[in-house]
C-alpha cells in the first residue's frame, strides 16, 4: 500500500505536458516558415516508437509522410510552384499508461485532398512539419470512392 501511495505521489509529482490548444490564425501566420497550398498526391503511414512521449510505459505514433504538389507560395523562399514536397504529420496511436499530452496533428488529409499547411523545417528529419496542432487545414475533401 505504502509503494501504491508512494508512486502516485511521484506521479502527481511529475511535470505531465497537456495538449496544445489550436493556434490562432495570425499565430499561424507568424510561427510558420512556410505556408504552400496545394493538392496532397500520396499519403504514406507507419506506426513506430514515439518520439514526442517520452514518459515510462510504451508509447507508439502513427506517422503520416504527405507529398503534396505545390499551387500556390504564401510564405516561404525554398519552394517552387509545381514542386511537390514531403510533409510530416503524427498522431499518438497507443499510450500505455495513457498521458496526457501532445495529441499530434488534428486533421490528416488523405490523396486528392486540397491543403493549406503551415510548416516549420525540421533540420534534423530534413522534412516540412506542421505546426502543432492544426497546421493543416483541408480546404477541398477530393470524393472518395466506398
Amino acid at each position: 500500500m505504502a509503494l501504491l501511495i508512494g508512486c502516485l505521489f511521484i506521479l502527481g509529482a511529475m511535470n505531465l505536458p497537456a495538449a496544445k490548444a489550436p493556434l490562432g490564425q495570425k499565430q499561424l501566420q507568424a510561427q510558420a516558415e512556410l505556408i504552400v497550398t496545394g493538392r496532397v498526391i500520396a499519403v504514406k503511414s507507419k506506426v513506430q516508437k514515439s518520439r514526442v512521449e517520452r514518459a515510462f510505459g510504451i508509447h507508439r505514433d502513427k506517422v503520416f509522410t504527405l507529398t503534396i504538389k505545390v499551387a500556390s507560395i504564401s510564405k516561404g523562399t525554398g519552394v517552387k510552384v509545381d514542386q511537390e514536397i514531403r510533409v510530416v504529420a503524427w498522431q499518438p496511436s497507443v499510450r500505455i499508461p495513457p498521458h496526457p499530452g501532445l495529441q499530434g496533428h488534428d486533421s490528416i488529409p488523405g490523396k486528392g485532398d486540397t491543403v493549406t499547411v503551415y510548416l516549420k523545417w525540421n533540420k534534423a528529419g530534413k522534412v516540412w512539419e506542421p505546426l502543432l496542432p492544426n497546421g493543416i487545414e483541408i480546404k477541398k475533401e477530393a470524393k472518395r470512392s466506398s
